[in-house]
């Protein structure tokens, strides 16, 4: 979104935000102490729970990191768990063929010799694909 306002709402809402923060810093201002010595201490003490805050936060940020870390290495081995449409159906494909020639081989008399049945179970066309386009 631009820089230019464009609504009296969006207007109201930048004025209302802008006087938050001055009176914020106004307030600051005026519970600061008006002595420099005690006043660098106040500011000390700010400072110094600033860091203590800063401190806190980076070690959420670290453990933060850490579930995102594992989270997302659950789901890339979850990922690499799963295959393709693609190499599904040419598994499911070999399959069918490996069951079409045992039962061919299953059929056939003794010595190997093909027999109408075995020749009928041969002739069956292969599945139409299950997942993915012929």
């Amino acid at each position: 979104m631009s820089g230019r306002i464009r609504t009296a709402a969006q207007s109201a809402q930048r004025n209302t935000a802008r006087l938050k923060e001055e009176f914020l810093t106004l307030t600051a201002d005026s519970c600061a102490p008006q002595d420099p010595r005690a006043r660098g201490d106040h500011y000390r003490r700010h400072l110094a729970d600033a860091n203590r805050v800063i401190d806190t936060l980076q070690l959420r940020i670290a453990e933060l990191e850490v579930e995102r870390d594992k989270a997302k290495q659950a789901a890339d081995y979850e990922r690499s768990l799963c295959v393709t449409r693609g190499e599904a159906e040419r598994e499911r494909l070999a399959a069918f063929r490996l069951a079409k020639g045992k039962a061919v081989l299953l059929a056939e008399d003794k010595g190997g010799v093909p027999n109408s049945l075995s020749d009928a179970i041969d002739q069956i066309a292969d599945p139409k694909p299950k997942w993915s386009q012929a």
